[in-house]
This record gives structure tokens, sequence and C-alpha cells, in this order.
């Protein structure tokens, strides 16, 4: 690399936002030099979706944001779904609808993705620069970008799409919190979100690597009760899988605090437990606890809940009383957990917190303390639901901001 070249644009992470808006900002006639720590760009989009890259969502609105879910908006009005499938579309990519709206390339690996992204970009004529790490930027009339080997860049607009701290074995760092505190930024507090919970309940484990259609209760019977009807994956220390995942974001913020209360509704789809038991028993009266749940639950599953509720196992029941049944019914409605902590950043997809959106344009990207500088996608304050929602804001975010960027 040359030393002390001017840019017009510098864009810092070469990740989902980094690369969408290095490749907008020079299809608008901008230079476009994009500075990479890793190796290779886009390390976290091969890892996403399992390594097949939930690359969006065919239900994407604003509801599925926590954190400040009014930017989302902003950028959705920008980057909305359909712009989205079209965009990669043109690049070459061919995707599929699967369950809940949920949009992965055709091919079934990431890698369509992330070097159909890279491929567009080299193509474009966008400089990229992998394992060139950012360790200081500075603005003066412009901005100065700063590596750790000692070569410095200057330019007219400087982008952090840094990425959070979420799954550092792909690159999840606080770099860009660093940064953005340079520039005069605040950072909200940082959890690991999209992420599976330990539970204090140890038993379990007898249930490791079941998985179960359920309802999650947070708070359940209180004012803020939220839930998550999703698969429920049990694990040996605690809860994961789509159900836990959704809404781990704003159980990690309260576990700050105090230990969080969980119901898992193991039959969301039959209101009335009671009746439907009762029903069931007319039929069954003369099996045994653990025959009884035999083709409604996973045998594991049926097994803990007997103990749990303090079932005699070899009991017909017909001989159960009402006290049984009724603690039967609360059980499969509302098994009770209690949630003690998150599982660690190398665990989460996604981070809660990040620079404080108060600070940024919600239209531009653009930061309010500092003229120039952009921040983009899973620095910032906003955290999506699992599906593809996280992946779409960062596109969303660079996208935004390259078409915000004053024309020369």
């Amino acid at each position: 690399m040359k030393d002390n070249v001017f840019y017009d644009v510098i864009i810092v992470g070469a990740g989902a936002s980094g690369l969408m808006c290095a490749l907008q900002c020079k299809r608008r006639g901008k230079s476009v030099l994009l500075l990479e720590k890793q190796p290779q760009p886009g390390r976290k989009i091969l890892v996403s979706g399992n390594g097949r890259c939930n690359l969006t969502n065919a239900h994407v609105s604003a509801a599925d944001y926590r954190g400040t879910p009014r930017l989302a908006e902003a950028v959705l009005q920008q980057f909305p779904f359909q712009k989205c499938l079209d965009f990669f579309h043109d690049l070459g990519v061919l995707t599929v609808e699967e369950e809940n709206g949920r949009i992965f390339p055709r091919t079934g690996k990431s890698t369509a993705v992330a070097e159909a992204l890279r491929l567009a970009c080299e193509e474009a004529g966008v400089e990229i620069h992998t394992q060139s790490h950012v360790v200081k930027v500075e603005k003066k009339n412009h901005f100065r970008v700063r590596l750790e080997s000692g070569e410095s860049f200057s330019c007219k607009y400087c982008v952090l799409a840094c990425g959070s701290a979420a799954y550092p074995q792909a690159g999840g760092c606080e770099d860009g919190y660093r940064l953005a505190r340079l520039l005069g930024h605040h950072i909200t507090p940082l959890t690991p979100a999209l992420c599976a919970l330990n539970v204090k309940e140890k038993a379990v484990a007898r249930l490791q690597g079941i998985r179960a259609q359920v309802r999650l209760h947070v708070w359940p019977g209180t004012k803020q009760e939220i839930q998550s009807e999703a698969e429920l994956l049990f694990t040996a220390y605690g809860l994961s899988g789509p159900a836990v995942l959704n809404i781990s974001g704003p159980v990690g913020r309260a576990l700050e605090k105090d230990p969080v209360p969980l119901a898992v509704d193991l039959l969301p789809e039959i209101e009335n437990k009671s009746a439907f038991l009762k029903q069931r028993a007319a039929r069954f009266a003369d099996r045994r606890a653990k025959e009884f749940f035999t083709g409604l639950l996973h045998e594991n599953i049926a097994n803990l809940l007997i103990d749990f509720a303090g079932i005699r196992k070899n009991m017909p029941v017909k001989t159960w009383t009402e006290n049984t049944w009724t603690s039967v019914a609360r059980t499969l409605g509302a098994w009770p957990f209690t949630a003690l902590s998150l599982r660690p950043w190398t665990e989460a997809m996604v981070a809660a917190g990040g620079v404080n959106c108060a600070e940024i344009n919600y239209n531009t990207l653009e930061s309010l303390c500092c003229p120039g500088l952009y921040i983009l996608g899973e620095l910032l304050d906003v955290d999506g639901r699992s599906g593809g929602f996280n992946l779409h804001f960062a596109w969303g975010c660079g996208f935004a901001a390259a078409l915000a960027m004053p024309e020369d």
C-alpha cells in the first residue's frame, strides 16, 4: 500500500455494511479504500446462518428490531425487502425463501453472498486491503486513518463499519466502539444478543440436544411479559434455539440486575390444557404416566415432567387426583425456568447496545458529533431478531450512507 494517499471515502471494516457501502460509493463515482483487519473480507457473512447466510427476511419490519427501532425503520424505508432482493439478484445471487420468510442463497452456501459482494467491489474498482488494523482515526480538515503498521491515509468521508464484539472467532471485537469514542461518541452498555441462556435448573441437562416447538414467556404474568414462539433447544447448561435467541437481548439487559423468570409452554397450539388432558385421559384411562404422554411429548421431556409434577410413574391416569391434573396442565403450559446469565460473547451472534443512536442522523447514518463520519450496522445500538433481520439492517445501513454522501 502507498502511504498517505487521499481518498473520497475510507471504510473501516469489510463486513456486510462495509462491503455494501463501498460498492455503492464506488458506483457513485467516489474513490474508495476498504480496510479490513482480518485476512479476508466478509468473515461474519461466511459464518452466518450456520454457513448458509440468511441474508434477509420477506417480512422484515421495524418491529423486528430492539435498541433503536426508529433508526431501523428509517433504514428500511430506504432499503426495503424487495430492493434488497433485487440487489442480490442483480449481483447474480439466486435465492430461495424458506420457513418464516427467511431468504437464503439457492446454493445453500454463504460463499455465494460474500464472494458476489467481494467480486462486485473489485470489479467496480474498490481498493480492498485486508490484514489492515486501524488503530486511530482523527479529524481536522479531513480524516486521517492510521494503521497498526504505521501507514496512514486521508479522506473526505470516513465510515466505521467494524462490526460488534459478538463472535470474536470470526473477527468480532471492540475496535469500532473505541474509534467511535475517539471521535466524540458515547456507547450504550453492551451485552450479547441472539445468545443462549444459562438457567438455574440443573435437571435440564437430562434433555440435552432435544428440540421442541414452544411458546416461551419471559416475566410471565407481569406487565412486562414478552413471548417468543419458535423452536427451543435444551442444552447441558440451559436453553437455546430461536425461541431463546429472539428474547436474549432484553433478557440480557435485565440480567445485569436480577435473574429472569421464564415459562415454557410445551403445547402452544392447545389453549385449554386441562380440557385436552382430560379428553385424552378418557381415551387412555389405563395407561401409566409415561405411556400417557406417548405421541404427545418427547420421551425424555415426559419423564422429566413426570418427576417435576411429582407423579407416580406406575399409577394409571384414571387414578390421578384433580390436583395431579392441575399440576400436569400447569407444567405443560408454563414450565418454570430461571435465567441466570447469558452465554459468552463467543456464542453470541450479535450485540445489544452500541453507539448511542441519539448521536446519529437516522436518515443518513452520519454522525451528529463529527460531520463526515458515518457509523453503520452492528456498531449501532440496534439489534434484530433471528431470521435474516440483522444482515438486512447491515445492508440497508451501507446503502443509505452511500446514498447520503454529497456528490463531489
